[in-house]
């Protein structure tokens, strides 16, 4: 059995921007402690021995602060990202549709 892990990270924040001020980062991106919240996510799966692939999902209009984000963390497992769509169950159906075609022969 291989293990995936599905990280999605497409919305845009908008309830969290009330706790920073000025133009806040998207929650994903904001800073906790010396990295972005993304990063530290991916970092766990990525350092998990069980999860084989990371896939993240993300907002189309953050390729670049994503590729920022993890320009640091090892590639092996990480995944090209895929882009979130309108709705947060339609940004989760596109990771899982985009980690099936992964495993369809």
């Amino acid at each position: 059995m291989t293990v995936a892990a599905l990280i999605v990270a497409a919305g845009r924040g908008t309830r969290a921007a009330a706790g920073f001020s000025g133009a806040a980062p998207a929650k994903q991106y904001a800073r906790l402690g010396d990295q972005p919240v993304l990063a530290r996510a991916c970092s766990a799966f990525l350092s998990h021995p069980s999860v084989a692939v990371v896939q993240v999902v993300i907002h189309p209009d953050d390729i670049a602060t994503y590729s920022e984000t993890v320009a640091k963390l090892p590639i092996a497992k990480l995944l090209a990202p895929i882009n979130g769509g309108a709705t947060r169950q339609a940004s989760v159906l596109a990771g899982l549709e985009a980690l099936a075609e992964r495993q369809t022969p």
